[in-house]
């Protein structure tokens, strides 16, 4: 090939090669709003198998290919779990349906004495549509809780039905791979925009 010829064809390129090469500066230097982890641990180490509120059982693998925004709650919660819970489903409206189809939120009971399938079924999608709830035994969630670094314990007991539960009030972002990527203190997903962003960023990776 001609030296001219080769040259035009390089300068056709670069265009594209430019285009690709800030798509992925943008995509290192991008600052989230949630806290990021800097150790990324493997999909592995986040796994978890419970049971759906529709009965089914779901393993975190199940999602692949989604971002996962995982809470952890119960449906007598007084204050902190319907505030998270409505946050996160403002910030699930934002998205397109395209997105949307791309998006899990996940309620993971701390009281499964108490939250029933169907408790949580009309819980969780009273917030989102497509929101699970997910319990197991005491053992089960106790085991998924340590993973995550979440604490939870009954207290203000007043009978076996009667109880609060103090719980971490946490939120927790992974990527489609299944990899936790970012956590969000309570209270910081009211920042429905910024979350979203990050949610965006998220499904580009």
């Amino acid at each position: 090939m001609p030296r001219r010829a080769i040259w035009i064809t390089l300068m056709a390129g670069l265009p594209l090669l430019l285009a690709i090469a800030a798509f992925l500066l943008m995509r290192d230097i991008y600052q989230p709003y949630g806290t990021r982890l800097l150790n990324i641990r493997a999909a592995e180490a986040n796994e978890f198998t419970l049971t759906a509120h529709t009965g089914s059982t779901k393993s975190l693998s199940d999602f692949r290919g989604k971002v996962v925004l995982i809470f952890f709650g119960f449906v007598n919660c007084p204050d902190v779990c319907p505030t998270t819970m409505l946050e996160l489903g403002s910030v699930y409206k934002v998205l397109t349906p395209g997105e949307q189809e791309r998006v899990q939120v996940l309620l993971i009971s701390v009281d499964p004495e108490r939250d029933t399938p169907e408790l949580l079924a009309k819980y969780t999608t009273f917030f989102g549509p497509t929101f699970l709830g997910l319990t197991g035994t005491p053992e089960q969630l106790a085991e998924v809780a340590k993973k995550y670094g979440v604490f939870f314990q009954k207290s203000a007991i007043k009978s076996p039905i009667e109880y609060n539960v103090d719980h971490t009030a946490t939120v927790f972002a992974l990527d489609p791979r299944g990899q936790l990527r970012l956590i969000y203190r309570y209270g910081m997903a009211a920042a429905t925009d910024r979350m979203v962003e990050d949610v965006r960023w998220l499904l580009r990776d």
